[in-house]
């Protein structure tokens, strides 16, 4: 690697880890932890991903990951190690001016939210660009691009999604192909055959049940207002939950300005694709599909999963994933002036992402995403709770727990010990619990356990008004004033959390198993 770019990547090193001292695991990150290394066996695991929604690979990698280690310490290590790849793979080979292969490394996606927040999406990133360099050899050495697209079917939803559309465009390409050998060898045709198989795996293993509330399907798919908003529109087409979009912009400052975050983001997304479009007026392929791929992720955005950063960070990677296979499908005299021109398209999409990266540092340093490393720094401080049992309302609070203390969790709604919440329709997960429902089964468990239980309340579940709130997935919480008061009075508070940048705040009671007259 030259020296420029052995000095980026040692700077990118350096900027993970301090960022990653700062941050605090939630319940998302956790979840998939908790479903890799406690399922009893390969086969259970695999199963408990109907529940997911998620393909195996990332779920594979933790348990092997914590089987050789036997430390949560493989979490946050693995998303860091799988960010500075990616990172070491766009600075050494990415085709592009080292401007934009720096903005691409030091930017919102690579530099906080596919690295240091421990998802499935980053190592779909990363195999996305593992393709875009075995693109090249993709003549000669197909089984390199069959197997890393197989791979990245396999770490989401989205990412299969992706992998389908640069199998499309490998194939097309092929076709297209004019040296007079056949391009359909029986390697070729095995790579081929492997990447389907691979997305073939990964649509089955990642199927929610039908009993999951997060199972949906395309009923309400409006397929020409999408591609209404997607040509006249796309950055509101594209806009995600909190405004995420695939320049980041959402993370501005925008309070500072008059301007509203979801008006100003549209403007500056759709002026950035325009910009690439003009550019890529003279690789009419690599923009179809680009084109394709804005709409098909819409689709997945409205009807599966509602977009994140991380979802359109991938989208981002794919874009650029389509233009580094484009500068490499040019004859090598051609291949560095498409290169300089598809990287001054690609400039202001980067140029954005990485203005927002500073943003999201800062508020990762200042600011907790979450109260759990809080919560488990007090409960290591108070060895009276070393043996207590945890729970929560809503539930889904106690997920991140795991990584941080050993104690036990209660899921009030599903009236069992568990690491993780079932988000079913009400088969297991009782859909409607009244505050009289959740001390009484505390009261229950504190007894029949002999042991304390910490009832953390979120909000608003702890409110003082009498009312009702909605729990993800498809459930509900209901609480009078009375009951709220009778938890005061029984129940003392032993720590408040109220400060974090997501709905991970809570305010903590202590419920003491009082016995008497009970058996």
């Amino acid at each position: 690697m030259k020296k420029r770019e052995a000095l980026l990547l040692a700077a990118y090193i350096v900027m993970i880890a301090i960022v990653a001292t700062y941050h605090e695991m939630w319940r998302d990150e956790v979840r998939a932890f908790s479903v890799a290394i406690t399922s009893p066996s390969w086969s259970a695991m695999m199963s408990n991903l109907h529940g997911e929604g998620h393909p195996a690979l990332w779920y594979v990698i933790l348990r092997i990951g914590y089987a050789l280690t036997h430390s949560n310490l493989v979490l946050p290590v693995t998303a860091a190690l799988i960010g500075v790849a990616t990172a070491a793979l766009i600075l050494w080979y990415a085709p592009f001016p080292l401007l934009v292969r720096a903005l691409a490394v030091f930017g919102a996606f690579i530099g906080y939210e596919l690295t240091i927040n421990a998802r499935n999406y980053g190592i779909g990133v990363l195999l996305i660009v593992v393709a875009c360099i075995a693109y090249r050899y993709r003549a000669n050495r197909p089984w390199l691009l069959g197997i890393s697209l197989a791979l990245l079917a396999n770490t989401s939803v989205h990412a299969a999604l992706a992998a389908s559309l640069i199998l499309a465009y490998w194939i097309f390409d092929t076709l297209r192909s004019r040296d007079g050998r056949s391009p359909w060898t029986i390697a070729a045709i095995g790579s081929v055959a492997l990447v389907i198989a691979g997305i073939i795996v990964a649509i089955v293993t990642s199927r929610p049940n039908p009993e999951m509330a997060f199972a949906m399907g395309l009923q309400n798919l409006d397929a020409m207002k999408i591609l209404r908003t997607i040509f006249t529109d796309p950055g509101k087409a594209l806009l995600g939950f909190n405004d995420a979009n695939v320049a980041a912009t959402g993370e501005y400052p925008w309070r500072m300005t008059p301007i509203s975050p979801q008006l100003g983001s549209r403007i500056l997304v759709d002026a950035a694709l325009l910009w690439l479009a003009f550019h890529m007026r003279r690789s009419v392929r690599a923009l179809a599909f680009i084109v394709v791929a804005i709409i098909a992720f819409e689709i997945v955005f409205r009807n599966v999963y509602t977009a994140g950063l991380r979802h359109e960070g991938l989208l981002l990677f794919l874009i650029f994933g389509f233009c580094w296979m484009d500068a490499e499908s040019r004859p090598t005299e051609l291949r560095a002036v498409t290169s300089r021109r598809l990287a001054t398209g690609l400039l202001p999409l980067f140029v954005m992402q990485s203005l927002a990266l500073p943003i999201l540092v800062h508020r990762a340093v200042r600011y907790p995403q979450s109260v759990s490393k809080n919560y488990g720094s007090f409960l290591r401080s108070h060895r009276e709770f070393n043996n207590a049992i945890l729970a929560a309302e809503p539930d889904f609070l106690m997920e991140a727990m795991p990584y941080y203390v050993g104690n036990r969790i209660y899921m009030p709604r599903q009236r069992e010990f568990s690491r993780v919440v079932l988000f079913d329709k009400g088969a297991r997960r009782q859909k409607i619990l009244t505050l009289s429902e959740l001390a009484a089964r505390m009261d229950s468990v504190a007894c029949a356990e002999r042991a304390p239980v910490l009832l953390a309340m979120g909000k608003p579940a702890a409110s003082t008004r009498e009312g009702e709130a909605p729990v993800p997935y498809d459930a509900l919480f209901r609480w009078t004033k009375d009951e709220m008061r009778a938890l005061r009075e029984r129940y003392p508070v032993v720590a408040n959390f109220p400060r974090a940048t997501t709905d991970e705040i809570y305010r903590v009671y202590l419920v003491n198993p009082e016995c008497s007259g009970k058996s």
